[in-house]
């Protein structure tokens, strides 16, 4: 089992509770879903054999980062925060949803 062999990553997930104090009292909100956002993140080339599953059509092996992985969140939260941590005053964000 993959997630058992992983080490966890412990990078922290915003709390519901803190959001929702960020949003009060706004006079408006939109909300964007990153829509397939974890399949954009490559899984790194020599670690792609981990991810193997056998099929009657053959083995296959995930290039891309699959749900169901322990660290799936982390990884996903760490990269939204880096590539908006400009606007971080401005909008909120929760692994894939942009408020």
């Amino acid at each position: 089992n993959l997630n058992q062999a992983s080490l966890k990553d412990n990078y922290p997930l915003p709390i519901m509770d803190h959001i929702l104090q960020a949003v009060t009292g706004s006079e408006m909100l939109s909300l964007l879903d990153g829509f397939s956002g974890y399949n954009q993140i490559k899984v790194a080339e020599e670690d792609c054999s981990k991810t193997t599953f056998t099929t009657p059509w053959g083995t296959f092996a995930y290039n891309r980062m699959p749900f169901g992985l322990i660290n799936v969140g982390a990884t996903f939260q760490r990269g939204m925060d880096l590539a908006f941590k400009d606007l971080k005053h401005y909008i909120v964000i929760y692994l894939d949803d942009l408020t």
